[in-house]
């Protein structure tokens, strides 16, 4: 129906898109706003505001754009920022998702709706109310004057409303709740009709075979009255369709996620203005009942997901537009035709900036989703932003119809634009600029300056009246500068063509100025563009290139001419060769380019400017040049271009061959050990050459030899340089020669009768030493390592092994043990823990050890020798029954222990 076009909150014939304007100013978070001034389409942060809530709020402003109140759904703030008259005790919360709504009592100025949600945090579902702010009381500034009717017992957090007739002006209030509205089990949407003669307390009832038991999330009507979305956190996304006669939601759309980091969980929607595609922001829903992990905000994540609700399988067109670490936000269409976006690290932390998706009714990418572009310092964005009557943002009708934006039109300085409505035959035309009457009568108007029109068009039929907006800006053209490029000619012909990189003029052409750029064209008309701009063949020498500089942002543009001119003088080539002796020897090697100057100059005039470069093509177009350090990307040889100006004008392009040789491949660190016992008998050592003629190098010892090998017979190093006799490069060997011999036992330390028994060996000597550990009894060999210590050693008697490990000088033993107590055993004479006895106790270790054993009451039943086999689970001659038994340990060196253990037979 065409009364689903436009929205009109009070009259028809007098308000028009002023009733945007009565969501001109926002307050959420901690103490955040926004001010949309619609006169020159501007946002503006504000800091005024009093309001500190982690999610729901809701704020109105009069039909000039002029704040009323706003509140958390607890307490309601007026125009001045102080609490209103009878303002607090509503029952919202203000961790509520929606805690509140405002709707306009149709044909009223004075009166408003607060429509409030509880929630259940503390054990307490206040449920659906409404209180009345009546702003004829306390001098303009308001009063509540009816506080807290209820409607629904218990209800989710969520409420949305939206126009129900233009012609009345009356609403719909939705809010999802139980059949009864009395349970905390949610499956019908409840429609509360406001009219002029105030709300009806009966709702339309839309019940769903569903069972939403999680009442967190944002519940959206679409601007056109059509569509409605409800999330429901941790129990999924729905989408609907809303018939604004009836009142009744019909068509149950489940929506799935492709959910990058488990972001799976729906909290804040929103429709675009033209109402095809929906915006729904989800989380990983991340909570730990530790608060330090539950607000770290590495814990959380969040993505920003898109659907075009027009196709045929709206699931296919997902789109994410955005997926990073961020805690859940709300989504909100702004008076200006933008959707913002709520940021928060945590439950508990904010973040000082908001995100907008700039052109929402563009599929895909192309809605330009811009994050934290809005800095709301020194406040911050929590978790919410107010909802609106969603018929605010009603699309309307497009006058702009460029395909880019339905409401703002950017335009070149001297350039106009028809704005076009549509044709309704009978209707009556009205244009407004900047709010001041256009004599203009027809469907469509010339514009030739800047500023905000309007179209109302009233169809004369009794349908409802027709609306559309434009803000209209004109932009600057840019200056630009006309420029002549100067190129070698360095194709092995000197025929004055060559290849030009056009884009190397862009910063003369425009001057240098930030924002500009330039487009390349063949013809003088400027419809043949330049294929390449960067590899450009000039077919004339000079060459007359016709070029537009553009503004990036606004496309505005002014032509100018490059032209192309190619120099025939030359300079000459050379190499640098160095040793590879960076420590790296992989043929790469840091060069200092400089080194090449005067050999490629030389004989050439004073004053040439040389720049190096990696490609022939790079030195021609004078594209990546290269720094005057560089690292060589071949190994061992690669061929560089140095390209040599004279006040700009190309000399000539040379070839600079980069050489690195490889140093003496030798093992670098040796290493040798000299077993002192063995003393004064010699070992060899040598350069430790790989792969080469022993006789293409000469040798420098430290000791004065210049041999290949050498005798020593003594600790210490020996150093030795190694020089190739062609390339001079050279490598230095370092053999160290260490003194080696027997361990001697210091100590040994047992950490016994622990869930981790410990055995620390502590030796010295000169050598390198790796420590073994052996229990013949229990055939457990522990086999040499390095480390000295012994962890979850089973308890027993261990022979401790120590060897030399540098140069096999010998090894040492002694013996150790490790108390320990058998957790159980079972004596039936299988070979298997038939007895119970203490680990470690042998006449070495603890023989006069104490041992008593009792039951679980305290009797002694057995007192063993610590050097006997154990007890065999008998007593007078009888088997015990299987049971849990008790020892008392005492130890020859003053230790107690006392535990328990099984019997199983």
């Amino acid at each position: 129906m065409k009364k689903k076009i436009v929205l009109v909150l009070l009259c028809i014939t007098t308000l028009g898109l002023h009733a945007q304007r009565q969501a001109a100013n926002w307050y959420f978070g901690e103490n955040a706003g926004l001010n949309f001034n619609l006169d020159n389409n501007s946002v503006n942060v504000v800091t005024d505001g009093q309001l500190n809530t982690r999610e729901g709020c809701s704020s109105i402003s009069d039909v000039q754009g002029n704040l009323l109140f706003y509140t958390d759904g607890v307490t309601i703030w007026n125009r001045n920022h102080n609490v209103m008259s009878n303002g607090t005790g509503l029952h919202g919360d203000s961790s509520s998702t929606q805690s509140a709504i405002i709707v306009p009592k149709p044909n009223d100025t004075d009166i408003f709706y607060v429509f409030t949600v509880d929630n259940f945090i503390d054990n307490v579902n206040l449920g659906l109310n409404y209180s009345i702010v009546d702003m004829s009381l306390n001098g303009g500034l308001g009063s509540v004057s009816t506080k807290n009717v209820n409607l629904l017992k218990n209800c989710s957090e969520k409420i949305t409303a939206v126009v129900k007739d233009c012609l009345n002006g009356s609403f719909w209030l939705l809010s999802f709740a139980s059949l009864d509205g009395t349970e905390p089990v949610y499956n019908t949407f409840h429609a509360f009709e406001i009219s002029n003669t105030g709300v009806n307390t009966n709702s339309v009832k839309s019940a769903f075979p569903i069972n939403i038991t999680d009442a967190r999330g944002y519940l959206k009507l679409s601007p056109d009255g059509e569509r409605l979305a409800c999330a429901n956190v941790s129990d999924g996304m729905f989408i609907y369709d809303f018939d604004s006669d009836t009142g009744i939601v019909s068509n149950q759309k489940s929506v799935t996620f492709s959910a990058p980091n488990n972001t799976f969980f729906p909290y804040g929607v929103e429709f675009s203005p033209n109402s095809n595609l929906l915006y729904i922001n989800a989380t990983n829903d991340f909570f730990d009942q530790n608060p330090a992990i539950s607000n770290n905000p590495a814990n959380h994540f969040a993505t920003l997901y898109q659907f075009d609700l027009t196709a045929t399988n709206f699931q296919t067109t997902e789109t994410i537009l955005d997926e990073r670490q961020l805690y859940r936000g709300a989504l909100q269409l702004g008076p200006d035709g933008k959707i913002y976006r709520a940021l928060s690290a945590s439950y508990s932390q904010g973040l000082s900036g908001l995100s907008t998706i700039e052109n929402p009714n563009q599929a895909g990418i192309a809605c330009d989703y811009r994050h934290n572009s809005i800095n709301l310092s020194p406040t911050q964005s929590s978790q919410g932003l107010p909802p609106f009557v969603a018929s605010f943002f009603n699309a309307q009708i497009d006058i702009i119809k460029n395909g880019e934006s339905q409401i703002n039109l950017n335009l070149c300085e001297n350039s106009t634009y028809t704005l076009t409505s549509e044709i309704v035959p009978g209707a009556t035309y009205s244009w407004t600029k900047d709010d001041v009457a256009i004599t203009n009568n027809t469907f469509d108007l010339l514009v030739t300056e800047a500023g905000h029109y309007e179209v109302f068009i009233d169809p004369n039929n009794g349908e409802c009246a027709i609306e559309g907006q434009a803000f209209v800006v004109f932009n600057e053209n840019p200056v630009g500068f006309n420029h002549t490029l100067l190129q070698c000619d360095e194709d092995g012909t000197k025929d004055g063509l060559t290849l030009f990189n056009l884009e190397e003029a862009i910063v003369n052409l425009t001057g240098g100025v930030e924002g500009l750029s330039a487009r390349f064209y063949e013809d003088p008309a400027r419809s043949v563009p330049v294929v390449d701009a960067q590899m450009y063949f000039n077919s004339s020498n000079p060459q007359i290139i016709y070029t537009e500089v553009y503004n990036i942002k606004t496309e505005c543009k002014v032509d100018v001419e490059l032209t192309l001119d190619v120099s025939v003088t030359d300079s000459f080539n050379t190499n640098i060769p160095v040793c590879d002796d960076d420590g790296l020897d992989d043929g790469f090697y840091v060069f200092n380019l400089t080194n090449a100057n005067s050999a490629v100059t030389n004989g050439l005039p004073a004053g040439l400017n040389i720049t190096y470069y990696e490609t022939y093509e790079d030195a021609l177009l004078e594209l990546n040049s290269l720094n005057e350090t560089y690292t060589n990307i071949e190994p061992f040889s690669q061929t560089i271009y140095a390209r040599v100006e004279n006040d700009n004008n190309c000399y000539g392009i040379s070839e600079v061959i980069l050489t690195v040789n490889s140093l003496p491949e030798i093992e670098n660190n040796g290493f040798a050990n000299y077993c002192t016992n063995f003393f004064p008998e010699p070992i060899a050592i040598n350069a430790g050459l790989i792969g080469s003629n022993y006789s293409d190098f000469t040798y420098n010892w430290s000791t004065g030899a210049q041999t290949y090998q050498i005798d020593i017979n003594a600790a210490g190093t020996y150093n030795v340089t190694v020089t190739n006799i062609v390339t001079g490069c050279s490598s230095e060997r370092v053999v160290t020669v260490d003194a080696s011999n027997l361990a001697v036992f210091e100590s040994i330390e047992v950490i016994d009768v622990t869930q981790n028994n410990k055995i620390t060996v502590n030796v010295s000597g000169e050598g390198v030493y790796q420590f073994s550990l052996i229990n013949k009894v229990e055939s457990i060999t522990i086999p040499y390592q390095d480390s000295n210590i012994f962890e979850n050693v089973k308890p027993g008697i261990y022979t401790v092994a120590v060897k030399d490990v540098e140069n096999n000088c010998g090894f040492v033993e002694d013996a150790v043990s490790v108390i320990g107590f058998p957790k159980f055993f079972t004596p039936n004479n299988d070979g298997q823990n038939d007895t119970w006895q203490v680990y470690g106790v042998s006449e070495m270790f603890q023989p006069d050890t104490k041992i008593m054993i009792y039951n679980r009451y305290g009797k002694l039943m057995k007192e063993l020798s610590p050097l006997g086999d154990g007890w065999d689970g008998l007593m007078n001659g009888q088997i015990l029954p299987s049971d849990d038994y008790w020892f008392s340990v005492k130890l020859q060196d003053g230790r107690v222990f006392k535990d328990h253990f099984t019997l199983k037979n």
